[in-house]
């Protein structure tokens, strides 16, 4: 029953990144525009869209997911979800589950409908690779905006990521530490181009921030009061 609460809340939400993905397919007859120029636009939204996805399918913690607009507080139902004989660990890991799965399924989609508009031919190999530093760092991203939807309401989670994602992006551009590990370049296909090797520094860091802030998340909603 928590799975199937859970996907009516997001479905909306995944929905409308299907359609919007969908849509990029039917853009290029629409816009009458080459193929290999649309792909280097999709290209250059790789990574943006990927934060997109983590941050808005990533729930709001163990609150009741409002439909289509961010609210204050918490939903009504709220007080039925807690009163249910599961423990609040549970609850999170089944929302963050399922969040989880839909951002990896958006995330696979979007990378192949990048690499359906790639001038070059793409093997096997090159874009399994590319799908799995893709998905790692997003969860990442995905990991970062379960933990500030356990802290802050959800019409501030949205801005709370997208600051959180912003000041990484300005110490990526003003530190080459931080840009070797930064999950932003990881998912970028501009910074890792499908044809080169496993960009191992932002998957490990990336690896190291989902279970980080994994238990900060689990840690805060057991404290917190409902």
């Amino acid at each position: 029953m928590l799975w199937y609460k859970a996907w009516l809340e997001t479905r909306w939400r995944f929905g409308f990144l299907f359609l919007c993905t969908a849509g990029l397919l039917f853009l290029p007859d629409f816009l009458n525009a080459p193929l290999h120029r649309w792909w280097i636009a999709i290209e250059l939204q790789s990574a943006l869209m990927g934060c997109f996805a983590g941050t808005y399918l990533a729930g709001s913690g163990i609150n009741t997911q409002t439909f289509y607009s961010a609210t204050s507080g918490f939903h009504g139902s709220m007080l039925f979800t807690l009163s249910l004989p599961v423990s609040r660990r549970r609850l999170l890991f089944v929302r963050a589950g399922l969040g989880a799965l839909e951002t990896c399924v958006f995330v696979l989609l979007f990378e192949w409908l990048t690499l359906h508009f790639r001038p070059q031919a793409t093997s096997a190999a090159q874009a399994l690779r590319y799908g799995f530093r893709a998905v790692v760092c997003t969860m990442a991203v995905y990991a970062l905006s379960v933990f500030v939807a356990c802290i802050l309401d959800e019409m501030w989670q949205f801005s709370g990521v997208a600051l959180a994602l912003g000041a990484l992006g300005i110490l990526q551009f003003r530190s080459t530490i931080v840009a070797r590990l930064s999950p932003l370049r990881g998912m970028s296909l501009i910074s890792y181009p499908i044809t080169g090797g496993l960009p191992w520094p932002p998957i490990l860091t990336s690896v190291a921030m989902i279970a980080v802030f994994l238990w900060l998340s689990v840690m805060t909603v057991e404290r917190k009061g409902y």
